[in-house]
């Protein structure tokens, strides 16, 4: 392997313990209970059942997982085009970040029935959706994406 391939794992590998870390850190921190820190930043463990802010959220099995299958497909066909990518000799750190919280997210899925959203970012009376590690990761490689096919 080379240096570029290691680099990109060592990405993902990083994006998937820090998610899974900080995830079991507001399980055990916060529980039922808002954390406040300070007027900007607050914690509050919340199960995702949707997508992004909390859409198509449904308390149905089948529309849950329905919507974790095609999630999992999306990220499977991500992951067939960042390879070839990847062999093509093209930079693949938007395609890895949004792969790797993807992957942080599912397993939320699969052991939660649900994805553990718990950061919120609040300024005055407006509130950013609640949200996590993995949900970070995805939103910065998808702007990464976006800037690479502006050029």
């Amino acid at each position: 392997m080379n240096k570029k391939l290691y680099r990109y794992l060592a990405l993902a590998f990083s994006i998937f313990i820090i998610d899974r870390v900080t995830k079991l850190a507001a399980l055990a921190w916060c529980g039922e209970f808002v954390r406040t820190i300070n007027s900007f930043l607050s914690f509050e463990v919340v199960f995702n059942r949707g997508i992004s802010w909390g859409m198509f959220h449904s308390s149905t099995d089948i529309v849950f997982g329905l919507v974790s299958l095609i999630i999992a497909a999306v990220t499977v066909a991500l992951c067939w085009y960042a390879y070839h990518n990847y062999l093509r000799g093209n930079a693949v750190i938007g395609e890895t970040c949004i792969i790797a919280g993807s992957l942080c997210n599912l397993i939320d899925r699969v052991i939660y029935n649900g994805v553990i959203d718990f950061i919120i970012l609040s300024y005055g009376n407006l509130s950013w959706p609640v949200f996590n590690v993995a949900d970070a990761a995805i939103v910065i490689g998808v702007g990464i994406l976006v800037f690479q096919y502006e050029k």
